[in-house]
């Protein structure tokens, strides 16, 4: 069979995307083996894992892969991993480390690595004693009933050679009726099965040995040759059938003779023929089809790209309902006798129902649990903790929580760097934790939860926190910032400083971190996400990273309002209340508007003060939207309030808005562009403010 360059192509992207999770269970696999080294499930999982990798990986025509997970799976045996239970996990996470650099390569059209690492490990296990033992040799009966002797019987007569057959299969087979499958084809390839033990349709899990009496024109070498099935079968034992004395028959026996010679000849018996299951082979062949179907049948694999063309298409659906809605109301207008408005109404909300769960399903499809992203890291931060001979703990809540996909791919490298960054600078070696009193073992926690709109992603440390004198002396140094800048500078402003390009607060640089590069690339990208970085540190208790990023990126409900004639909107889940004051409502303190509702006293944001290029005239009367997001709440001013509606969100280029207070923009039904703010934009904005809430 060949294939076109499509078709090769599109396997090897399944190739790619398959591999990335077989090394994300090879990685889990190693990790729990070191802390239990004769779990022989795990050992099982990740040879399994392995295994596919290897088939995978030679038919997309990885030679080179394909052979070293070859000479990885002779070491992950019960047997090696008993006598180097130390070692395994070792080799099972440089293994993991080594096949991505491989895959990174093919991707990249490159020469891939040599592996030569991982060979001498793989080698040095397998040089000892333990593992070139010779297995024990097979124990097979060949106990044949008085019809299958005579089948064997006839076959000799006719000149045939028949030989004993007896198959080991591997006893950590996922599937074994599946093997026993495969091995029953390999011994029907090379000869006619007179019989066999187990019959076929009486499998069991637990299967360890294939009996066959096999008559064939091939050589014992022949045969073993052709039923060694990689990872199936372990041992194969071939010797020719004895000669079997022949007993003395009467008139059934002659006819049950009769019936085998028929059989050996090729001829079918009535029942055989008569089976409306048809052929012994088609019967034989349901059960292990219906196996190697069943785990691909409810699951089905679709390119992201080809979901966000459905999205895409959603969203313009949502506008021309928006459109439809118009042209109604007008109707509604020009004829509000006319019996057609009732039958138009019924018309768009039945649609608006249907375009409804068809987004719902549409974004549910996009959505994934942000475990996906978090599965990764226990393997970042044991490899710093090894690095740095720390003892560091990693705890993991909120991982059922739903992320859109493209956003969850976008944050696995800012995370990585916050997590990697906890591990090596956070937490404090054992000795210097227990000389300030505290645990041995350091802890890094994270957690992941909706507010409103937003997922809040959590990285926190139980080690050293930030030295904030420290930072703004490493700012002065690299010329980030003057002497008297600093000293104006507060708290926060001041932590926020290592987000910028070029500054590190290590004092030398090591494989993990010290060049000043990781966090800036952190704030970057929130920044293209729409979402934002929240710091907080406490020195000598630890430092927490909040990440804020939008739930989606592709529609969202919106409050409506207008500013000096300009359409803006505001996403509805960030909306607290709507209130209305005067301009004698509002108030200064240390230069800044607040105003009172209720018993708060909350900041006052007015576009053109947040940024005089969007708008310059003030209202005597105005509506204030309170607006609360990542637990702080004030008040924006605006003109007139437009009222709700779902909007699809279009991104800017960044020659066309240059805010960073617009998060993107949104097509109404009569073609008006409303500009969509960055609620925490505008948050991080005022929170350079002393006054965000206070109570009266």
């Amino acid at each position: 069979m060949t294939f076109s360059d499509e078709h090769a192509s599109e396997l090897r992207q399944l190739f790619f995307e398959s591999a990335e999770e077989i090394l994300q269970r090879m990685n889990e696999a190693g990790l729990a083996l070191e802390q239990a080294s004769g779990d022989l499930d795990q050992l099982r999982e990740v040879r399994r894992a392995v295994h596919t990798l290897k088939g995978d990986s030679a038919a997309c025509g990885y030679r080179q892969l394909s052979e070293l997970a070859h000479g990885l799976e002779d070491v992950l045996t019960p047997e090696v991993a008993q006598q180097h239970a130390g070692r395994i996990a070792e080799v099972i996470l440089t293994a993991a480390d080594t096949f991505h650099e491989m895959l990174a390569a093919y991707q990249g059209n490159l020469q891939p690595p040599s592996g030569g690492p991982l060979r001498q490990q793989i080698d040095r296990l397998l040089d000892q004693p333990a593992a070139r033992k010779e297995k024990a040799p097979l124990e097979a009966k060949f106990e044949w009933s008085e019809y299958e002797r005579l089948m064997i019987a006839e076959s000799i007569r006719r000149g045939e050679n028949v030989y004993n057959v007896a198959l080991l299969l591997n006893a950590e087979t996922m599937v074994p009726a599946a093997a026993f499958e495969l091995a029953r084809k390999a011994l029907q390839s090379a000869g006619k099965i007179l019989a066999l033990r187990p019959e076929a349709g009486a499998v069991s899990p637990d299967v360890g040995l294939l009996e066959a009496a096999l008559a064939t024109k091939k050589t014992a070498d022949s045969i073993r040759k052709q039923c060694r099935v990689p990872t199936v079968v372990e041992q194969v034992s071939v010797e020719r059938t004895p000669v079997l004395p022949s007993p003395s028959r009467d008139l059934l026996e002659i006819l049950v003779e009769s019936e085998a010679a028929a059989v050996a000849a090729g001829v079918k018996s009535p029942n055989a023929a008569s089976s409306p299951d048809g052929p012994e082979e088609g019967r034989e062949a349901g059960p292990s089809a219906g196996l190697a179907h069943a785990a691909s049948e409810n699951t089905l694999r679709v390119d992201a790209g080809r979901i966000d063309t459905v999205m895409n298409l959603v969203g313009e659906m949502i506008i021309g309902k928006s459109m439809l809605q118009r042209a109604i109301n007008e109707f509604d207008r020009r004829h509000p006798k006319d019996p057609a408005r009732a039958r138009l109404a019924d018309a768009l909300g039945f649609q608006s129902r249907v375009l409804g769960e068809l987004q719902k399903s549409v974004m549910k499809i996009r959505m994934v649990p942000v475990e996906h992203l978090f599965r990764r890291f226990p393997r970042i931060v044991r490899d710093v903790a090894r690095l740095r001979n720390k003892d560091i703990a990693l705890e993991i809540t909120g991982q059922t929580t739903d992320l859109d996909k493209g956003i969850l791919d976008a944050l696995a490298d800012p995370l990585a760097h916050v997590v990697r960054n906890a591990a090596d600078h956070g937490i404090e070696t054992a000795a210097e934790r227990e000389a300030a009193g505290k645990p041995a073992r350091g802890t890094i926690r994270l957690n992941a939860y909706h507010d409103g709109d937003q997922v809040v992603i959590e990285v926190s440390d139980d080690g050293r926190g930030l030295d904030r004198e420290k930072i703004v002396r490493r700012a002065i140094e690299r010329g980030l910032l003057t002497p008297e800048t600093a000293a104006q500078l507060d708290e926060s402003e001041a932590l926020q400083l290592i987000f910028t390009l070029g500054l590190s607060t290590a004092d030398r640089i090591t494989e993990i971190s010290g060049r000043g590069v990781g966090l800036d690339v952190v704030k970057a990208a929130l920044a293209d996400l729409k979402g934002n970085v929240d710091l907080r540190s406490q020195p000598g208790r630890g430092t927490t990273f909040r990440l804020l990023v939008p739930l989606t990126l592709a529609s969202i409900q919106a409050l409506l309002f207008r500013v000096h004639l300009r359409l803006y909107a505001v996403p509805l889940a960030s909306v607290a209340e709507i209130t209305r004051i005067t301009e004698d409502d509002v108030h200064r303190v240390d230069d800044h508007e607040v105003f009172r509702l209720r018993e708060q006293v909350l900041t006052l944001a007015r576009l053109d003060r947040l940024e005089p290029r969007m708008v310059a005239k003030q209202a005597r009367r105005l509506f204030v939207i309170v607006i609360s997001s990542g637990g702080r709440r004030f008040g924006l001013a605006v003109d007139s309030l437009v009222g709700e509606e779902e909007l699809v969100i279009k991104a800017l280029e960044d020659d066309l808005v240059t805010s960073p207070l617009v998060s993107g923009a949104s097509i109404l039904g009569d073609g008006t562009v409303v500009l969509i703010l960055n609620v925490p934009a505008v948050v991080s904005h005022l929170a350079k403010m002393p006054v965000l809430e206070a109570i009266a």
